[in-house]
């Protein structure tokens, strides 16, 4: 079980910020859980790889009813979008994880410098897709090593709908955004 400050900013691959103790894990969730916070990982959350017929008609709705604005791309590859079994016909489970970009300082003050220019604060660190696919591919070779399944990393890059994904591993919600 990993212990301490929470970290509050991307982190290059394998940076601890958090004090870790060795566990011995019966259970592979646990160990992968485990595994994932000490690589630096803020949320860690596990679910079946099928989404349910549901997610087919919740794109479709969304898609039809223009929702989706100047995202074109989101209407490619629906198929593999609604059931990540489709883009990879082995997949059994999926291990959603999350990683906090808030900044140590208010990200709004700024807003009270007028001599200097705002920048979204996921902008403001190194590319967070370099970061978290480096986390993932150690955190992958940890899961085969250990168990030996074969594993796919992705950071919002293939046609997968993380959002349902991660709410069905119990790592929030998802709301309506404009």
């Amino acid at each position: 079980m990993c212990s301490g400050k929470p970290a509050h900013r991307l982190r290059p691959p394998g940076s601890p910020h958090r004090t870790c103790r060795p566990t011995v894990a019966a259970d592979p969730k646990a160990a992968i859980r485990d595994r994932a916070l000490a690589v630096g990982f803020d949320a860690v959350g596990f679910c079946d790889a099928a989404l349910g017929p549901n997610a087919r008609v919740r794109l479709a709705d969304f898609l039809a009813a223009g929702q989706h604005g100047d995202m074109g791309w989101l209407a490619d590859r629906t198929e593999q979008r609604a059931d990540p079994r489709a883009l990879w016909p082995e997949a059994r489970s999926v291990i959603a994880l999350g990683l906090s970009y808030a900044p140590e300082d208010d990200p709004l003050a700024v807003l009270d410098q007028p001599d200097r220019g705002g920048i979204s604060v996921y902008a403001r660190n190194r590319d967070y897709h370099d970061v978290v696919k480096g986390m993932l591919k150690t955190l992958a070779q940890f899961v085969v090593s250990r168990f030996g399944p074969d594993v796919k990393v992705f950071v919002d890059t293939a046609p997968v709908m993380e959002k349902p994904l991660a709410m069905r591993a119990g790592l929030g919600w998802q709301g309506k955004h404009t």
